[in-house]
Order: C-alpha cells, then structure tokens, then sequence
C-alpha cells in the first residue's frame, strides 16, 4: 500500500499515472483529436532495486494521428539527469512552447506572442474553477475527455511493454487484466515480472 507507485497494476506506472498530464495538454493542441496509432519503448534502466517494482524509468512514444501529424513524447524518472516538463508544437506558420515555468508560454511566427500575465498555482486554479461552477449550479465535467487522454498514456504504455505498434481501438477494446490473482492480507503478493519488449504480449 505504501508502495503503490511502483507497480503497473496500482499506478498504471508513470506514462499513466504522471505523464498523462503532458499528454492531455498535447490532446488539448489538437483540439480534443487523439492518435489513431502508437509505437514506442521504455524500460527499466536505473531504477532497479525490489522496492523499484515493476514499472519503467523511461518511455519514448510516437503517436500518429490520422492526418499524419505525429506525437513524440518522451518522459524519464532517473535521478541526476536532466528536467523539462514542456511540449514544444510545431506547425506550418510558426511554433510554441507550453511549460509549467514562468515564461513557459510563447509562440513564435506571424504574429508573436508571449504570456505576460501573473503566474497563478495551477492546482489552486483548478480547484477554484471546480468550486465556482458547483456554486453557481454548473459543475464542470471533465470526464470524457480524461478518460481519453487516460486510454492515449495507456496506449503508449501497451506499445512500449510489447514493442508492437498498436492502435486505439486495440487498446480500447483491450481484455489487459493487471490485477491480482485476488485481494488479500493473508498471502504474499506475487509481483509480476518487468515488461520486456518483444516478449510481453498484447492483451
């Protein structure tokens, strides 16, 4: 319980469970369209010792879209290395840069432009928003489009876990099972073995 993080069956691991957060943004830039298809890798490199689990200490994902645009994204928990938490969207008059640091919002092309504006705590406002739509009988649903951004972490997660490309409709009709045998304090919990590419199958 106190190590739910590390294993896939609690977590998701972090493509799921962190990253998700990136890839709803970039799911926001295409305008609520998500990948038809997605290829990637991962593995478990640094992170290695038994309180480690199961999960990966990094992901690189392709997700294609129907239209040809392409996703890359890539994400790493290894200690000493470098951070970015930003996405950078390139498109045929001029690129952006969206990031959680100040200065973290600008475009660049025709018409220039940069956020000038106050630097708000980003889990304050969303709890503000969710509030003040309560109170004024409104509630804001955001269910729909996060459980499609949730399917789109777990798509990449399938094709980094099995090195196949596999598809929406793949992963949404999926019959993955990663819970245990059963819930129980009476017994050992067996731990399922780390993903090895190539030879985890698609479930």
């Amino acid at each position: 319980m106190r190590n739910w993080y590390n294993f896939t069956w609690l977590s998701g691991d972090f493509n799921v469970e962190q990253h998700v957060h990136m890839l709803d943004v970039c799911a926001w830039v295409m305008k609520d369209e998500y990948p038809v298809r997605a290829i990637g890798l991962g593995g478990k490199q640094v992170r290695t010792a038994p309180e480690d689990g199961q999960i990966y200490d990094h992901f690189s994902v392709v997700y294609e879209y129907a239209g040809g645009a392409k996703l890359f994204a890539n994400c790493r928990q290894q200690k000493g290395c470098k951070n970015d938490i930003s996405a950078d969207v390139m498109g045929t008059k001029g690129v952006s840069h969206l990031s959680e640091r100040r200065k973290g919002l600008w475009i660049k092309g025709p018409s220039d432009w940069a956020y000038a504006g106050k630097t708000n705590n980003m889990y304050q406002t969303e709890h503000d928003e969710l509030f003040a739509s309560i109170r004024a009988g409104k509630p804001i649903n955001n269910g729909d489009y996060m459980s499609r951004s949730s399917l789109m972490a777990i798509l990449g997660r399938m094709a980094a876990y099995t090195g196949q490309v596999i598809t929406w409709e793949q992963a949404l009709n999926s019959r993955e099972d990663l819970s245990p045998p059963r819930y129980a304090w009476d017994v050992p919990l067996q731990v399922p073995p780390v993903a090895l590419p190539g030879q985890t199958r698609f479930r």
